[in-house]
């Protein structure tokens, strides 16, 4: 191009060195092939280039639950919603086997750790009676059917298991008699009448012993008589095997009943086969039995 300074000039040839040198410049924006577009080569001045048209020809985007957002002009944002047990949505991923959280969605360390909760707990199918138990083995969690009427709780034999069997004691035994008016005895030890009465108990040491008897005393004089029982059939009585009761009589009323009962404990026993009976003693004055009664409460060891 001609300077202010330049006396002559060629315009024309002047016009075609500035027209060579834009092109040079803008060679970039020169013509590319057909359906390109003009894209941005680099930060550079006048740095283009053609590309091929990548925008497609999307006009809109419409979005439906869970999706948010959407459009048809200008920046299109979309996003997710939230799940909850009324909305479908993303969901968080949890380990823990204890929330209470609706919103959370089980892992599968979590399911495994449930599982084996699960896994380690006692069958439903174990028991299969009402009234069965569950005891453990030297194992596992086994079955023990239910008992029998009556029957209670205890541990075997060896120690190892629980099973069902009959009460230890507790049982009672009662007898009775009724002795022939008129017999009568003046002894001043322990003896049997002759109308035998007596309770035997098999399993215990100790029993509960009620006894009573109602009789008469020909005796013209206040006397003091004894009604009293021996253990294990023997014919008389150790001072410390005697229990008994007493009464006193006074005056001379021939037909003078009186009822008399007493309750013992008795202990020491023996474990197995202990019989209780009605024995006789006196101070030496008539006395006529007109009926007795005893009963044993075993009460075990």
């Amino acid at each position: 191009m001609p300077t202010s300074s330049d006396l002559v000039t060629d315009l024309p040839a002047d016009f075609e060195v500035f027209g060579q040198a834009v092109d040079t410049d803008f060679v970039d924006l020169l013509g590319g092939a057909n359906g390109y577009i003009l894209s941005k080569a680099s930060a550079t001045d006048l740095d283009f280039a053609w590309i091929p048209n990548d925008q497609g020809d999307i006009t809109g985007i419409t979005a439906t639950s869970p999706i948010t957002g959407g459009g048809s002009s200008g920046t299109v944002t979309i996003g997710i919603n939230a799940a909850t047990t009324s909305v479908v949505g993303a969901v968080q991923l949890s380990d823990s086997t204890s929330t209470t959280s609706s919103v959370l969605a089980s892992t599968p360390t979590a399911t495994k750790a449930a599982y084996d909760l699960a896994n380690a707990a006692i069958a439903k199918s174990v028991v299969t009676t009402a009234g069965d138990i569950v005891y453990r083995n030297a194992t596992v969690p086994v079955r023990l059917g239910i008992g029998t009427a009556g029957q209670v709780l205890k541990v075997n034999s060896g120690a190892t298991a629980p099973e069902w069997g009959s009460a230890a004691g507790g049982s009672f035994n009662t007898g009775s008699a009724v002795v022939a008016t008129g017999e009568a005895t003046t002894s001043t030890s322990y003896v049997a009448l002759t109308t035998a009465l007596a309770v035997t108990v098999t399993t215990g040491t100790k029993a509960l012993v009620s006894i009573g008897t109602r009789c008469g005393n020909s005796a013209t004089t206040n006397v003091t008589q004894y009604m009293s029982f021996a253990i294990s059939g023997a014919t008389t009585v150790a001072a410390s095997d005697q229990y008994g009761i007493g009464f006193n009589y006074f005056g001379s009323t021939i037909n003078y009943q009186p009822v008399q009962n007493g309750t013992f404990l008795v202990t020491g026993l023996t474990a197995g086969s202990n019989t209780f009976s009605t024995r006789y003693r006196t101070n030496g004055d008539n006395l006529t039995f007109t009926n007795r009664i005893i009963s044993v409460v075993d009460l075990g060891s």
